[in-house]
């Protein structure tokens, strides 16, 4: 989910501030991020939303959609695909490091 901004309405109006992650549940795969004002937001864990293929065809990016196809716990990383079979390695997000009060 990156640049990601909150999409609540605030007065009408889309929040728009950037969100950041905040807690991972594995068991019930989903993350929750959240924006400056406290907005959080709940997302699936293999959900990619925009995220698009960048492998260059004939000069041109793919477009097609990224779906997670594995998770490399090893080396910190997730293996995304297009149905092409075009594959993107990007570092899984550090753990969330708790508010201080």
């Amino acid at each position: 989910m990156e640049n990601r901004k909150c999409p609540v309405l605030v007065d009408g109006k889309e929040c728009g501030l950037a969100l950041i992650l905040v807690e991972r549940d594995i068991d019930a795969e989903t993350e929750i991020y959240e924006c400056p004002r406290g907005h959080r937001k709940n997302v699936m864990i293999g959900e990619i939303e925009k995220r698009k293929c960048s492998a260059l065809i004939d000069g041109k990016a793919c477009g097609l959609a990224l779906s997670v196809v594995e998770r490399e716990i090893e080396t910190a990383t997730e293996v995304y695909e297009c149905p092409l079979g075009h594959r993107t390695y990007i570092p899984i997000q550090p753990e969330v490091i708790e508010k201080l009060s």
